[in-house]
């Protein structure tokens, strides 16, 4: 059974109502039909620029460190393979790492020092977060996506 898409297909029909799935091969054939839907849209996974400004996008409410590079954090090699899904995790788990920081402290800090999300925050996070779509599953969908591009 497969678990997590490579990217996204949408189905886009001619009264413009959009069909999201990431598991294209066990949809039947028969809907692909012509008349049926419009058009076929495969979306990859986001480039290591992408997840750069994935990330900027989902730390725009948080309280992140001004030292950290969340363009450079995207390009990273650990963060291949990551949907906007599991960049979003990432961000959540590294805003958790730094609240257990912050709450674990034994320091004599005052309680008013704000609590940032640190460049370390995020490597542990990346510890705990991995890709939801393996090498075999990008090229799989990469595949089915150029048997429509044929048809």
């Amino acid at each position: 059974m497969e678990q997590s898409s490579g990217g996204v297909f949408l189905l886009l029909a001619r009264q413009i109502v959009g069909i999201s799935f990431g598991r294209p091969g066990v949809m039947d054939r028969a809907i692909l039909r012509p008349g049926r839907f419009g058009k076929l849209l495969y979306v990859p996974l986001p480039s290591p620029d992408e997840r750069g400004l994935i990330l900027k996008a989902l730390g725009r409410k948080k309280p992140i460190d001004a030292s950290v590079d969340l363009s450079a954090l995207g390009r990273m090699e650990a963060c291949e393979n990551f949907s906007g899904a599991d960049l979003a995790a990432l961000m959540n788990e590294a805003a958790m790492v730094a609240l257990e920081d912050k709450l674990t402290s034994t320091k004599s800090t005052s309680d008013a020092a704000p609590c940032t999300i640190k460049s370390t925050h995020f490597e542990r996070a990346l510890g705990k977060i991995s890709p939801s779509v393996s090498d075999k599953q990008k090229r799989d969908y990469q595949t089915w996506s150029q048997s429509f591009k044929a048809a």
